[in-house]
């Protein structure tokens, strides 16, 4: 079925596991409104900002300069002054907390339940290692990532886990479902496309970064059933209700309370490290001290790669204006300046060879052809790479080195 707008009125629904909050029928009817009006707002009214760029913006900078703008900053006060982009920009703050106000009422009512019945989990598959003491960093508890209410660390009451489940349906809500009805689009490439190009690698020994929920976790499970996986994060209450996610789902994932920064891992403890949008929501002082730390416990002729942004340095200027959005109204501060930085330097760094440094640009399991992804197999490149954010892509950009 397809509306006025020419798209399908419906989006995918969310695989459903025993911990999963949705609301009642006219809540999640809700949610789905606001998910279809933000997919709206995002690339119809949103596609019209290009034009602007190029038939206003663009030319009176010129006029008023005698060249062509140089980079993002140079457009982004015109661009602003715009009334259609102003517009665009305002309607995408407001939907983003329509999103939240969305889920919020369901994971309220359901908080008693749910905590006690977490909290009175038997595991059977994985392990929890929580670190009460562990000091939170800055770039966590200062602002609301997303316009989260209580960013991902908020804890209402003793062991509380439903920061884990507005994140598990807000986040769904959010893409519209378009990265899979387990919302593990992105690892699912990431997974099949290193057993596709690596054959020969057989890790044994796996971590992810910033693993929230898990949901980017359980592919690497399931692509890599003789492998140990773990994963960590700084918050307690997305760990909790990710452990029991996990244990619902029958994976096993050993989830630790730790900070990426400084780990308390040996030397050399895994054969595969990585992450999943993970990097741009930490800051200038850690980016360097995690890539570091992974350096030091990746083993010899291990693994690590990332899922993250693409650079901004050969973008037009308008594509980096419009990737960047986020840094200024979607309380993402690091954003801009991750984006700026080039990933090859920063990984040679940290110890890795420049000569083990790659990266690429795959095409999304779910949304492309097969020949596509086999394509970025057999000739890896970040040439293709579009500009976009997550509901738009069918493609991500990835980096990483081996040791």
């Amino acid at each position: 079925m397809k509306n006025r707008f020419g798209k399908n009125c419906f989006m995918p629904l969310q695989h459903e596991h025993e911990y999963l909050i949705t609301g009642t029928h006219d809540e999640v009817n809700r949610q789905h409104y606001v998910s279809r009006l933000r997919m709206h707002i995002l690339n119809q009214i949103g596609s019209g900002l290009k034009p602007i760029y190029e038939k206003k913006i663009e030319p009176l900078f010129e006029e008023k300069n005698g060249r062509k703008p140089k980079n993002e900053h140079e457009i982004r006060k015109l661009m602003l002054q715009n009334s259609y982009t102003k517009t665009w920009s305002t309607m995408m703050v407001s939907c983003q907390d329509m999103v939240w106000s969305s889920v919020v009422p369901a994971i309220e009512n359901a908080q008693p339940k749910l905590n006690e019945k977490i909290n009175s989990l038997t595991s059977q598959y994985g392990t929890l290692t929580l670190t009460p003491d562990l000091k939170l960093p800055n770039y966590i508890t200062g602002t609301d990532i997303h316009r989260m209410p209580g960013n991902y660390h908020t804890e209402r009451t003793l062991q509380d886990a439903t920061q884990g489940a507005l994140y598990d349906r807000g986040r769904f809500i959010y893409n519209a479902g378009l990265s899979g009805p387990n919302a593990d689009g992105i690892p699912r490439t990431m997974a099949t496309y290193i057993k596709r190009r690596w054959q020969n690698f057989k890790p044994l020994r796996i971590l992810e970064l910033g693993c929230t929920i898990g949901s980017s976790t359980m592919p690497f499970v399931d692509a890599f059933p003789d492998a140990k996986v773990h994963a960590i994060d700084t918050s307690a209450p997305a760990l909790r209700y990710g452990h029991a996610r996990a244990e619902s789902l029958g994976k096993s994932v050993h989830f630790h309370q730790l900070n990426a920064e400084e780990t308390t891992f040996e030397d050399n403890q895994f054969d595969l490290i990585f992450s999943c949008i993970f990097f741009h929501e930490t800051s200038r002082k850690a980016y360097p001290k995690i890539l570091k730390e992974c350096q030091r416990i990746l083993s010899p002729s291990g693994l690590m790669m990332h899922a993250e942004l693409p650079p901004t340095s050969n973008m037009s200027p308008f594509d980096a204006f419009y990737m960047n959005w986020d840094a200024y109204y979607n309380n993402e501060p690091f954003y801009q300046t991750y984006t700026n930085l080039k990933p090859e330097e920063w990984v040679t760094q940290a110890g890795f060879s420049k000569d083990n440094f790659f990266e690429v640009s795959i095409p999304d399991l779910d949304r492309s052809l097969p020949s596509d992804f086999q394509n970025a197999v057999i000739n890896p490149s970040v040439a293709k790479q579009k500009t976009a954010r997550i509901g738009e892509n069918a493609r991500w950009y990835t980096y990483g080195a081996w040791n």
